[in-house]
């Protein structure tokens, strides 16, 4: 009975240590279709090109109804990492990312 208790306890230490639980954190934004990317805030203003859905972004500031921000990744359309520029607020939603806790 004690090789059974002490063989129990030696294949528990061997045993992985359970995985931290994860949690959900923001980590920017992405469009959720077809949207221009524009000059200013203003539909009036220049479209410097369309980020398509799932095209994913940082938002530097806001001004109103219009986020100003710049891409993470090559757009959909072309649109270079970095590229910066205006887009409406409702056409972005925001990412969550899971981080390890602790």
């Amino acid at each position: 009975m004690l090789g059974v208790t002490l063989t129990a306890v030696f294949l528990a230490a061997l045993a992985p240590a359970p995985a931290a639980p994860e949690r959900l954190e923001p980590c920017g934004y992405e469009a959720d279709g077809p949207v221009h990317l524009r000059t200013g805030p203003s539909a009036s203003r220049r479209s410097l090109g369309v980020l398509g859905p799932g095209d994913r972004v940082t938002v530097e500031r806001e001004a109103g109804d219009w986020y100003r921000i710049s891409l993470d990744a090559r757009s959909r359309s072309g649109l270079r990492p970095g590229t910066e520029g205006w887009t409406v607020k409702r056409h972005l939603e925001p990412r969550t990312c899971s981080r390890p806790s602790g």
